[in-house]
């Protein structure tokens, strides 16, 4: 009995002896734990990652970056570590900025998800919306676009010259160039009703994914509005009556006009919206290679906007962009504004959206904003 139990013991202990060799390789795989270093504390971690999910809506001059956009992704700590000091208080409004790289993929926000209203700006996706429709055969670049008197909308419309009886007609294409070229109104008008109107320019959108971006309103009925002006009629698009007409508003009714149409949602978008409907069109997700190609040169192409985004890029820089412009209302700027896709000799490609709504500054004042922003960027992204 006694000899029985002393094998048992041996076996077993033999057992123990064979387990632990067999462990020593496992503890000599666990991490050690040597205390962090005094830079990347738990607490110094936190408040990195906090400061990296800073999300919009942000007070004005704040800056904050997209919340899709992780920890792990340091060139983004590095984007926003050198757009912190950008100052945009000149502006004397709400400012809203949207940046993506496109070769990257960085993205950088302030109040990117508050809406501003897009003026001018709303012709770039009412032109993607047409361009759609061409893609589809339903439409021609080459058909004639009929417009007649009393279409005119007020504000820039150099179209408005070439009338010499009740109509005239263009190309399809000509229009285009005009409305998102040279930014004319009564083209661009002409373009969202050859389509079937705001709503299927709104319902084209979403088709193609394009959210927070609306299409509300022809100029012909947006401009009056914004200043107070009723019962429009086209002859005030003569420069001075239509002045006429404006001064003869009460002050007490163009405030209200001005404060309903700086908090109105329709004909607005998001920062993150517009960098997304660029990033979107310069991939070729939206519209054919060949329609994509000549938006992006119509936009490249436009002379509009000389003292604002490109103005802040080098010279070896190009930028197919849109600009949009709101009347002034008791000394303050309904919207002035400046979305496009800045390139780069070697490659480099980045999506900027600024808008600016309510400002107190003179306008010279806001284009320098907006110029200092694309200078800001641009050594950004490098």
């Amino acid at each position: 009995m006694f000899s029985v139990f002393v094998r048992r013991f041996w076996l077993s202990f033999g057992a123990v002896i064979l387990l632990s060799f067999m462990l020593l390789p496992l503890k000599a795989q666990e991490p050690s734990l040597t205390p962090l270093s005094p830079s990347i504390t738990e607490s110094s971690s936190q408040q990195l990652e906090q400061q990296i999910h800073q999300t919009a809506p942000l007070g004005d001059g704040m800056i904050g970056v997209s919340p899709e956009f992780t920890i792990a992704q340091s060139k983004t700590t590095l984007l926003q570590e050198r757009l912190k000091n950008l100052d945009v208080s000149a502006a004397q409004g709400k400012v809203g900025i949207g940046v993506l790289d496109l070769n990257s993929g960085q993205s950088w926000f302030l109040n990117g998800k508050q809406r501003f209203p897009m003026q001018s700006v709303y012709k770039l996706p009412s032109a993607i919306a047409v361009l759609k429709q061409v893609d589809e055969g339903k439409i021609s670049l080459k058909q004639l676009v009929t417009i007649m008197r009393q279409d005119f909308a007020p504000g820039w419309s150099p179209i408005i010259k070439e009338f010499k009886g009740d109509r005239v007609q263009l190309p399809l294409r000509n229009i285009l160039e005009r409305s998102v070229g040279i930014s004319d109104n009564t083209a661009a008008d002409a373009l969202v009703r050859l389509v079937g109107g705001t709503k299927q320019v709104n319902a084209i959108l979403g088709k193609l994914q394009i959210r927070n971006i609306r299409v509300d309103r022809l100029e012909q009925q947006m401009q009056p509005e914004s200043v107070g002006l009723k019962n429009f009629q086209p002859e005030l698009v003569d420069e001075q009556k239509w002045a006429e007409a404006v001064q003869k508003i009460p002050d007490r009714d163009k405030k209200a006009a001005l404060e309903k149409y700086l908090r109105d949602p329709r004909d607005t978008a998001t920062p993150e919206a517009m960098v997304d409907l660029l990033a979107k069109l310069n991939s070729n997700q939206l519209l054919s290679e060949n329609s994509t190609a000549l938006l992006l040169k119509i936009m490249t192409d436009s002379p509009t906007g000389q003292k604002r985004l490109k103005a802040g890029l080098p010279e070896n820089w190009a930028i197919a962009h849109k600009t949009g412009t709101g009347l002034d209302v008791l000394d303050t700027g309904t919207a002035t504004n400046d979305v496009g896709i800045a390139s780069s000799p070697d490659g480099k490609r980045v999506a900027i959206a600024v808008f600016i709504a309510g400002s107190k500054a003179p306008e010279e004042v806001r284009e320098k904003v907006m110029s200092d922003i694309a200078s800001a960027v641009v050594k950004a992204v490098q």
